[in-house]
């Protein structure tokens, strides 16, 4: 248990400084203007646009699927014994955050280029995600320690994610789900560190 809790926390901070530290490789090889206002993220990973930052941008990507995989698997340190409700829901937060790390993965392997592939991957990553998150929120409001304002931020992350998954229209907004989800993903990974203190 003790592995596990610590596999989701240091998960956590990897996926989220490899995603800020190629993105920012990327950005700084692109070769024209770039803005939250006008541009999407996977832009970065566009090898037409960006021809020198694209490949960054894709390792960021890929890297960052894989330690979503780690640091969803760290969360089966939340089990509860003898309650099948909670290891339910704990298992769906697994199963649809492994979809969810599967298709960030693709993303990356099938770049905005390749538009309609692409999109759909897009999609699917946030929809894929904001569902375990939701479920997250499920298993752990089993543990009265638990933090109530984390349970009500991972209500809003999983529902923006969702959101933004099947409207997927305005820049900025992108920009918004994506910075609430590392927030969360760390967060929760911290919480994961610290679990012996919520048990009863």
């Amino acid at each position: 248990m003790f592995k596990k809790q610590y596999l989701s926390f240091v998960s956590s901070i990897f996926l989220v400084t490899s995603y800020l530290l190629f993105t920012f490789l990327s950005l700084i090889n692109f070769p024209t203007s770039y803005s939250p206002m006008s541009h999407w993220l996977s832009d970065l990973g566009n090898t037409t646009l960006n021809p020198r930052g694209a490949l960054f941008y894709n390792i960021g990507i890929i890297l960052t699927g894989i330690a979503m995989i780690s640091f969803f698997l760290g969360l089966s340190s939340w089990a509860m014994a003898n309650n099948k409700k909670q290891n339910v829901m704990l298992f769906l937060t697994q199963l649809f955050g492994f979809l969810g790390s599967l298709s960030v993965v693709m993303s990356a392997v099938f770049p905005i280029n390749i538009k309609e592939v692409h999109s759909f991957l897009s999609s699917s990553l946030f929809i894929l995600t904001g569902t375990a998150f939701g479920f997250s929120v499920a298993a752990l409001r089993y543990y009265s320690k638990y933090p109530r304002w984390l349970l009500c931020l991972g209500v809003l992350v999983a529902a923006e994610d969702m959101f933004w998954g099947i409207i997927q229209n305005i820049y900025i907004m992108e920009w918004v789900t994506v910075a609430l989800f590392l927030f969360y993903t760390l967060l929760l990974g911290v919480e994961t560190k610290r679990k012996a203190i919520y048990v009863e």
